[in-house]
């Protein structure tokens, strides 16, 4: 039923309970699971070109990013079920995964929604009502 599945991490707070539902369910139905760390891109300082520090910046959030996901691939490897791990850095998180989700013929969504203050509540419940409204996925979102 669930072949491909995809846990997508839109706040900054990672939290391992909407991997390890991810996890769980690929171990049932024998699949695979994609996770996807997704970061906004700092806009470059000039509007045309990305300077030497534009691109030393992401280049650091994006080893961030990477090292994060690590235990994420070692607690796959374990239970033997195949992963594959994304990082997002993007100026327009929701079309992104959006993209994604449809190019990559995903069969669940895994979406993770912390506790946060009220205004980022307000600025992630945004991004999620996009992908809800243009994905033909299921979606299962998960709170902390």
């Amino acid at each position: 039923m669930f072949k491909n599945i995809v846990v997508a991490f839109v706040t900054p707070t990672i939290k391992a309970k909407p991997f390890f539902v991810g996890l769980s369910l690929a171990e049932k139905f024998d699949g695979v699971i994609t996770v996807i760390e997704c970061m906004y891109k700092k806009p470059p300082k000039f509007a045309f070109f990305e300077t030497k520090e534009d691109k030393r910046s992401s280049e650091e959030k994006t080893q961030k990013l990477k090292e994060s996901l690590k235990k994420f691939v070692k607690a796959a490897n374990e239970v033997k079920i195949p992963i594959k791990t994304k990082v997002a850095l993007t100026g327009r998180i929701a079309e992104w995964i959006i993209d994604y989700a449809h190019s990559h013929r995903t069969d669940l969504l895994i979406i993770d929604h912390p506790q946060l203050s009220e205004f980022e509540e307000k600025y992630y419940d945004e991004i999620i009502e996009t992908i809800n409204h243009k994905i033909k996925v299921p979606i299962l979102l998960l709170r902390s």
